[in-house]
């Protein structure tokens, strides 16, 4: 089985990302990997998925630039088989505790990271979600064939509201009836809020 490690990525890569990429558990499986630079994220996200179509890949695991994995982030992930797995980390600097992961049901409340704590602690290692930040996800790169590009794409909406790249991807899975679930186990951090928080 193969993975591409795609990193999308406007300039650089921070430094606790790529060590963190570099010990990831590869679970036997054959890594690739790819930064696709340049672009706003949308669009890096994009090319990421192009080309692991065009690497033929099975898998494709999005790593935000500033984004720290669990060694074992990928073997978790691969474990469930799912469509879609998403990691999780801090949602904002200023919403302690908040993860990036938005419950399922819509989008009206997301899960704390104190919730996924107890869950693993009781056994659960995924949960069927509505989605959430993409900064650490595992995509089987088949699930792209029934999606509708654009893939991602920023949206401003009439009231003013933004959804974001990750988001309205998410937002289509659901509309399709695609699964997305988070692992319970795989908790990232964020080098750059790590870095710059006072």
């Amino acid at each position: 089985m193969s993975v591409l490690i795609a990193v999308p990525t406007y300039e650089t890569i921070a430094t606790e990302c790529y060590k963190s990429l570099w010990e990831l558990d590869g679970a036997g499986h054959e890594l690739m990997f790819d930064a696709v630079k340049g672009y706003d994220c949308a669009l890096a996200r994009i090319k990421a998925c192009e080309a692991a179509q065009q690497y033929g890949v099975e898998w494709l695991l999005m790593v935000d630039s500033d984004t720290v994995l669990p060694p074992d982030a990928l073997a978790n992930m691969l474990e469930h088989g799912a469509p879609v797995v998403l990691g999780y980390y801090q949602s904002k600097p200023h919403r302690k505790g908040e993860t990036c992961i938005w419950k399922a049901g819509g989008w009206a409340s997301r899960y704390r990271a104190a919730e996924f704590h107890a869950l693993e602690s009781e056994g659960v290692t995924a949960v069927r979600v509505s989605g959430g930040g993409l900064g650490c996800s595992l995509l089987r790169v088949r699930t792209l064939d029934g999606v509708p590009k654009p893939w991602f794409r920023w949206v401003v909406e009439a009231n003013g509201s933004e959804t974001g790249e990750d988001i309205y991807f998410c937002k289509q899975l659901n509309r399709l009836g695609v699964p997305i679930i988070a692992d319970t186990r795989v908790a990232c951090g964020h080098a750059y809020r790590t870095l710059h928080q006072v």
